[in-house]
């Protein structure tokens, strides 16, 4: 994959002036450079259509369509023959999925669980949704009253469902990047982007609230950057992650999970509004790093079919293997309440607020590579805030911000990772330094390598654990202490008493 395959949007053909609306003859000039340079392609373009129909008004759509039927005529039985359950499940089941194809929606089933396409997107049918539309469609078609609203008729129905309809998930290209927009998909190859028609087979779950503008701005929002983000590199890594949503591991795996680092006004609750605007509140979650990495939490299978997860904060003691294998996008097993275990493939990228970071976590080089620390410093004076900000960049910018994300995107992609930062490095550095309690203990107590002074392990960590009680550290075992301490190429040799490490103490 060449650099010159992501190169942007042709400088040259954009107009001179920093409208955020322009004039539509230099629109289409640009789209006619972009085309003849392969950037951009008319092929399979979207066509102007009415909006998209919610997936619950489909539901409804669907059975104000549904007219009452013979059921004994249906299933081939005289007037002797006697019509039984399995009559009335199977066919009220055949019926609703030959009226669905009739109209072109789309019906999948994944991991016990059903979705319906609308001709743009996929959307997760909730169970008691699904169990009281098949209700109702059975009691229109002429089941019993009684009979369609029971609850074990409507659940007999919802598993007939599941029988009957032989869904599969289409099979997923991970050669390419798609981003769902309001007026089309945008397709992103090694060769080529393009805008194109909406496709069941992409099995997108997700539809950005905005329209895709080749010649969008976004001077408010980089303005704010500006302020709250100055270093270049820094702007650039936040606008590459933005753009890395979008990728799936198959694609491009770069494990990384970000971080936007400090506290005060400093402008990251405006970004986490900008975010959430930008890609839908149904398209986020918010749940802490703790919850998702926590064995015995439903919250890690709420990932699955949306684009974020945005916490607050993430202090606490975390689970490490889940952690890694999460920031990688590696398959990761879950599970719902009353559900069965299942892997999840594909699911949200992680993004969190934090005015501390965790303290108490794996000492390894996997672990800390997989942060992106980018550090909001700059706090700003009481003066100088505009509350209104967030609402004024989302209303006009959107789109804007989209084509910057897409700039970063295509950084991705040619480089295979993200811009570099010795700022990042620092603190990443830094950061490991002062999650190490055992490390900090002894820089602080100015404790040093001896050859031939020892302190027995269970001295040294009575006083371990009371300097981690005063400075809020959780202290490790006596085990791990030890394990530290080795690994730090301290000596330990082993007395008649207890084990001894080689340190000395200034007196």
């Amino acid at each position: 994959m060449s650099q010159h395959s992501y190169t942007p949007n042709n400088s040259s053909a954009l107009p001179k002036d920093n409208k955020i609306q322009p004039d539509l003859a230099a629109k289409e000039q640009l789209l006619q450079v972009l085309r003849k340079a392969g950037k951009l392609t008319n092929e399979d373009n979207p066509k102007k259509t009415e909006k998209p129909k919610k997936h619950e008004e489909l539901l409804k759509a669907l059975l104000e369509q549904i007219e009452p039927l013979d059921y004994r005529e249906k299933a081939g039985l005289g007037e002797d023959d006697k019509l039984t359950r399995k009559h009335y499940h199977v066919i009220t089941i055949e019926e609703v999925l030959k009226l669905a194809k009739q109209n072109n929606w789309g019906l999948c089933r994944h991991n016990d669980t059903v979705y319906l396409y609308n001709g743009s997107f996929w959307s997760m049918i909730e169970d008691g949704l699904l169990m009281s539309f098949l209700g109702e469609a059975g009691e229109k078609m002429g089941m019993d009253k009684y009979q369609a609203r029971h609850y074990l008729e409507k659940d007999a129905l919802v598993k007939q469902f599941f029988s009957s309809a032989h869904m599969h998930v289409p099979i997923i290209c991970e050669s390419k990047v798609l981003v769902n927009l309001q007026n089309g998909t945008f397709e992103i190859t090694d060769k080529r982007t393009k805008l194109r028609s909406f496709r069941a087979t992409d099995f997108l779950t997700y539809q950005l609230p905005f329209f895709y503008d080749p010649l969008a701005k976004a001077p408010l929002f980089e303005a704010y950057l500006n302020k709250v983000l100055p270093d270049k590199a820094l702007q650039d890594i936040l606008l590459e992650y933005l753009g890395y949503v979008f990728v799936t591991p198959g694609t491009l795996k770069l494990e990384k999970v970000l971080l936007l680092y400090g506290s005060g006004a400093n402008g990251k609750s405006v970004f986490f509004e900008i975010v959430n605007a930008l890609l839908g509140p149904e398209n986020i979650s918010c749940y802490s790093l703790q919850s998702l990495t926590n064995d015995n939490s439903y919250s890690r299978a709420k990932l699955e079919n949306i684009l974020v997860n945005y916490g607050s904060e993430i202090n606490g003691k975390l689970e490490s293997s889940i952690f890694k294998q999460l920031a990688s996008g590696e398959p990761v097993e879950a599970r719902l309440p009353y559900g069965q275990p299942f892997t999840l493939f594909r699911y949200a990228k992680l993004i969190f607020n934090c005015n501390e970071l965790p303290k108490e976590v794996e000492h390894t080089n996997a672990y800390y590579r997989r942060f992106l620390i980018i550090p909001f410093n700059v706090t700003i004076p009481e003066g100088e805030q505009d509350k209104e900000l967030a609402k004024k960049i989302i209303e006009k910018e959107l789109s804007g911000i989209f084509n910057l994300a897409l700039e970063g995107l295509y950084r991705l992609l040619s480089k295979k990772a993200f811009t570099h930062s010795p700022i990042i490095d620092n603190l990443v550095n830094d950061y490991r330094q002062q999650s190490d309690s055992v490390q900090m203990f002894l820089e602080e107590n100015q404790y040093s390598k001896s050859l031939s002074s020892t302190i027995l392990i269970k001295d040294l960590y009575m006083v371990y654990k009371q300097y981690c009680l005063d400075d809020g550290y959780l202290p490790v075992s006596k085990s791990k202490l030890r394990k530290r301490l080795e690994s730090a190429g301290i000596a330990v040799t082993r007395t008649s008493k207890s084990y001894a490490v080689f340190l000395s103490k200034p007196e």
